[in-house]
């Protein structure tokens, strides 16, 4: 019998930093078998550390290792940015549902990420990159702190010849970046109100940008979140992560606005 709360070894095979707070540790699959969808995340553990959800932020197709992109935010985090290539992490999952990516097939999709909320929605980028044509046409606003908070930077060249991709910084060092939240962008690109919107970021980016998009007329079954909370268990039992009558960890992380717009928690600060 499959036990889903069993944790397997996984092997860190490499680390690339991600600016100044963030690492990107691309790991052996877990167990034979072990797939993903874009949205879904895994708990890591360190013996003597606890465990945290992480999501997973590799490219789909890729069946010989996944990726995962960490924060240094608190003692687990802090501790794996100690962790060097050849040590093992606890995994256990995946678990949740996903973004749906085959609703917006031949249909122009947007993709909203704040900060480290790039980091869920990468694999969705990397399948439009991976497949030009499966899209009609893919946009990326893409909002974070300042230049030392950007992450996956240098991946961008290679995501503007499919997509067109859109930065902007809250306080730029330098002038050649965009000053502004990620709202901005939706007064300076004009963006089919039919279009498939997969949306990841902070709890008060959430609130804005979609006041935007509804005012545009988005359709709220056609808008997608993922939700950060406090998750434990990622299977609705300890119930930290309530919204609603629904659990983040097992019933999300990603939502449709349809289904959340009556319930206005998961608009909270953490």
């Amino acid at each position: 019998m499959h036990n889903d709360y069993q944790t397997f070894n996984s092997k860190i095979l490499k680390i690339g930093k991600e600016g100044s707070d963030s690492k990107t540790y691309t790991l052996s699959l877990p167990y034979k078998g072990f797939k993903f969808a874009p949205g879904q995340y895994v708990m890591i553990s360190l013996p003597g550390f606890g465990e945290a959800p992480i999501s997973i932020s590799s490219d789909v197709s890729e069946t010989k290792n996944f990726e995962l992109t960490v924060r240094r935010s608190g003692v687990l985090t802090t501790e794996l940015h100690k962790k060097k290539k050849s040590d093992i992490i606890g995994i256990r999952g995946p678990y949740g549902n996903a973004f749906p990516m085959d609703l917006g097939k031949g249909k122009e999709i947007l993709i909203v990420a704040g900060g480290c909320g790039i980091e869920p929605v990468r694999p969705l980028i990397l399948d439009a990159v991976r497949n030009p044509k499966k899209y009609k046409k893919v946009s990326i606003f893409y909002g974070a702190r300042d230049e030392d908070a950007m992450v996956y930077a240098k991946e961008y060249a290679k995501w503007k010849k499919v997509c067109d991709f859109n930065l902007t910084l809250d306080n730029p060092k330098s002038k050649k970046f965009r000053k502004g939240v990620v709202t901005t962008l939706f007064d300076v690109k004009k963006i089919p109100t039919d279009s498939i919107a997969y949306i990841c970021g902070p709890p008060i980016m959430y609130k804005f940008v979609i006041e935007k998009m509804i005012k545009q007329g988005f359709d709220p079954k056609n808008i997608f979140m993922s939700l950060e909370r406090h998750m434990d268990c990622g299977q609705g039992v300890c119930q930290h992560c309530a919204v609603g009558p629904y659990y983040v960890c097992k019933d999300g992380p990603v939502f449709s606005y349809e289904q959340l717009k009556n319930f206005k928690t998961w608009l909270k600060p953490i």
